[in-house]
């Protein structure tokens, strides 16, 4: 039974939803005679900051009350060169932002449900994504949980991220995607997985998926595995903006892209793409920089607390 936690809260996650729904939150907790320890975010970084103070400070229980881009923020306060700070941290959520969609993968509902889950959850160590790009002229790494993708997906994110979400995740994304869709310019770019080039010409995107969902409950990893140590590597090539619209955008929700002419899918634990020109990307919603990149797979390397059962194999794929 957990006695006391330190939840890092976003207030404006859902849109600013956060900030009325948190302190029932709180008080259910302590209600449950859980110690909750309060730290709120007011700006960018305030969340990986917090994160690494906390840990470095001796708290291993972090309660994540924001939506996937505040819990990207505390993933990557938890790392440093590729190892975690202290391996025996666990981080629980509270699902409160637009997306939701790593809190999907640990088969969280909702608020109420999470609360449940931080009470009486199992922990699981699941793997994390690291990227690693140049930003002026130096090296950087971003670490991810969820899903990381180059080029359309990236687009969309910066987008969305400059506007308002106030018309929920489905429409917000769908209606993001698409107004994208209309204007994007890919470029040449070649992707290497696991040492070998599997695509060199046009691309829309690049997908890493370390969860199943993305973008606001698109299935689009529908065979994707916390734990298995492995990337599902999705390549969108460039096709017309009419296939993208009336065949791919519908399907992907449905998660039955997979195996469509356009989409190349396979599995690999190292990443690169390397483009002709600059293709932003993202990780969990945020965007740190662009191509080219490399991505690593960090296997079972943070512990978390979930509903679902995250050692289960999923459904059988084409794998390489």
């Amino acid at each position: 039974m957990i006695q006391e936690v330190d939840a890092i809260i976003n207030p404006a996650s859902g849109n600013g939803r956060n900030r009325r729904v948190w302190p029932g939150v709180a008080g259910r907790l302590r209600a449950r005679g859980i110690t909750v320890r309060e730290h709120l975010t007011s700006a960018p970084g305030d969340a990986t900051r917090l994160a690494r103070d906390l840990v470095l400070g001796g708290a291993r229980e972090i309660l994540v009350a924001g939506g996937d881009g505040t819990l990207n923020e505390v993933v990557n306060g938890l790392f440093d060169d590729g190892r975690p700070l202290a391996p025996d941290v666990v981080v629980s959520v509270v699902p409160c932002g637009t997306g939701r969609d790593f809190s999907r993968s640990l088969g969280i509902r909702n608020t109420d449900h999470a609360l449940s889950v931080l009470t009486d959850g199992k922990v699981y160590t699941v793997d994390v994504g690291r990227i690693t790009y140049q930003e002026d002229g130096a090296a950087r790494n971003r670490y991810f949980l969820n899903v990381a993708d180059v080029g359309l997906g990236a687009e969309t994110a910066a987008l969305l991220n400059r506007s308002s979400k106030a018309l929920g995740p489905f429409l917000a994304y769908f209606l993001g995607a698409a107004r994208t869709i209309l204007t994007f310019r890919g470029h040449v770019a070649r992707v290497v997985v696991d040492g070998q080039t599997i695509f060199h010409g046009p691309i829309g995107m690049v997908v890493l998926a370390n969860g199943r969902y993305h973008a606001g409950g698109m299935d689009m990893a529908p065979m994707a595995s916390l734990t298995d140590g492995l990337f599902e590597v999705l390549v969108l090539r460039e096709v017309p903006r009419r296939i993208l619209l009336g065949s791919l955008l519908p399907r992907v929700y449905r998660g039955r892209h997979i195996g469509h002419a356009a989409v190349l899918h396979l599995t690999g634990r190292e990443v690169m793409v390397e483009a002709e020109g600059t293709l932003l990307f993202e990780c969990d919603g945020e965007q740190p920089g662009a191509t080219d990149i490399r991505a690593v797979v960090l296997p079972r390397s943070l512990r978390v607390r979930a509903a679902n059962d995250l050692t289960m194999p999923v459904a059988a794929t084409s794998r390489r």
